[in-house]
Formats: structure tokens, sequence, C-alpha cells
């Protein structure tokens, strides 16, 4: 099966404003312009006006499928936005579980979708807890909702935040503590901050490929810029094809300073170039 390529929502959010952001409006002019750009698939990414996992019923699910099948569109995953720190620490175990519940229900809905991921950054900083407590409720929280992605067949993928896994090592340690196929990497090829920082990417690719599970990128047309940042994007869609990796690369922004008269014109070409990447090596 061929990598697929998938775009969030939020690379369109800037261009709306309030009140006219909400889920009955933003939401079908933003898949509108998607169906129109040359991506397949749509990885919703949550915002409490637009889209939010937790409060969505049954009728708005249906509603929202019956949306995706007329603009020929499918569901890729949910991205659920991380705090910072995440509540996964929060003192209180009745806060802490706000984020399980919250997971479970993004879990439940992308599985109804027809989706295959729910990406989750995770931040377990010491300030309400010691490290070592942090780190022990975090891994608690993919454990708590390990049954239901499987029974769902749905992957969790982490997107490892701060400098508490500064290595590629303490990356694999956390999903060894995990301990479940369905939970993994997404790999952040334009997000510097979301890696080690004293590693390559390829290098991070190399140590960690065989759990990846998501490929977020940004702006991936943008050729001198991730230059600057040290990515070739080419060789990196050929380093995943050589592992095997056959899931979504989802555009997860484009540069902010592209209007948004222009943005459907920049959309167009990201995808236009990822998958001439692609039918070059997948």
């Amino acid at each position: 099966m061929p990598m697929k390529l998938s775009i969030m929502t939020r690379v369109y959010w800037r261009c709306y404003r309030w009140p006219g952001r909400t889920f009955n409006f933003t939401l079908p002019q933003i898949l509108k312009r998607i169906a129109k750009s040359g991506y397949q698939y749509v990885d919703f990414c949550e915002y409490p006006i637009e889209f939010w996992p937790l409060d969505m019923a049954e009728k708005d699910i249906d509603k929202l499928k019956e949306r995706l099948r007329s603009l020929n569109l499918k569901a890729s995953g949910i991205t659920v936005p991380t705090f910072s720190p995440g509540l996964e620490i929060l003192p209180s175990e009745e806060d802490r579980r706000i984020i399980i519940r919250r997971l479970k229900r993004a879990i439940e809905v992308v599985s109804a979708l027809g989706g295959e991921t729910v990406m989750y950054g995770i931040s377990p900083m010491p300030i309400y807890a010691s490290e070592k407590e942090a780190y022990r409720w975090t891994v608690n929280v993919f454990h708590e909702c390990l049954e239901l992605a499987e029974n769902r067949g749905v992957n969790l993928a982490i997107e490892f935040v701060n400098n508490r896994f500064p290595t590629s090592e303490s990356i694999l340690e956390f999903f060894e503590a995990v301990s479940s196929e369905n939970v993994g990497l997404c790999l952040e090829v334009g997000n510097v901050r979301a890696r080690p920082l004293k590693e390559s990417l390829m290098e991070h690719l190399r140590r960690c490929g065989d759990r990846v599970k998501l490929v977020h990128v940004n702006d991936p047309a943008n050729i001198e810029w991730l230059k600057s940042i040290n990515v070739d994007l080419r060789e990196t869609v050929r380093a995943l094809c050589d592992l095997g990796y056959e899931g979504f690369i989802v555009t997860e922004s484009l540069n902010s300073s592209i209007s948004c008269s222009e943005l459907d014109r920049e959309v167009t070409k990201a995808a236009k170039h990822l998958y001439e990447l692609l039918n070059e090596f997948d």
C-alpha cells in the first residue's frame, strides 16, 4: 500500500474570523477548498468552535461523513492540539482524566469517519509532581486508551514537544513503556522543536523509523526554507519508502506570509510537489 497525502484543516484557519468560524460554516468551506486542491484526505485539527470531537453527536458525525463523500474526500485522522504543560500532568486525577476522555472520544470519532490516526503531543514536565511521577502519568494516558484504539484499529501518533525527550533513545524508551503496536511516532519533518535537537532528521528517522505512525510536513514545496533547517524532503520521502512506511504524510501548515487569496494556489502547489515525490519513490 502506498503512502497517502492529507492536509490539516488548520492550514485554512487564519482565513476565517469569528463569528464566521463555526462547525456549520467554516468547516464546509474548508472542505470545499481542500477538494479542489489535489489532496484526497483531510486531517481534522480540533478547534472548539469548529471541530471538537468530545461534543460531536452521532448526527454531526453522519453529516460530516456525507459531506466528505459528496466532495470525494476521506478522513485520515484527528489532531488533538497539545497543551503546555499537558493536561496529563495536572495534579488532580479528575482533571487528568479529561485528556483521557478526550483522546478516547477522538478515537471513536476518527474510527466512525473511517480515519486511521489520532495525533497527540506529550509534555510531561515536572511542575505539579516529580519528573518520575509526571512520566508515569503520561504513560498511563496511553495505557488507558489502548484497548479502545486496538479494538477500533486506530493508531496513536505521538509528537514529543519538549526537552523531556532529548534523544531518539529516550523516545524509544517511552514506546517500550507504553508497549503497544498501535502507539508510535508522529515524525515532525518541518517542526525542529518536536524532534531531538542534536540529531539530524535522517538520524532520528534511522533510529525511530519502524515506529513511525504519522508524518507531518510544513510548507513542503518551499525548498529553500526546508534547506535552511537541514531538511531534504526528497531524501526523507525516499527513506520512508525504504522503511516500508505506508501511512499518511500530512501537510500541517504553509508559510504564514501567504495571503488568504493566494492560499489555494499554494496548497495545490504543495500537493503537486508531494505527489511527484511519492510517484518517484513509492
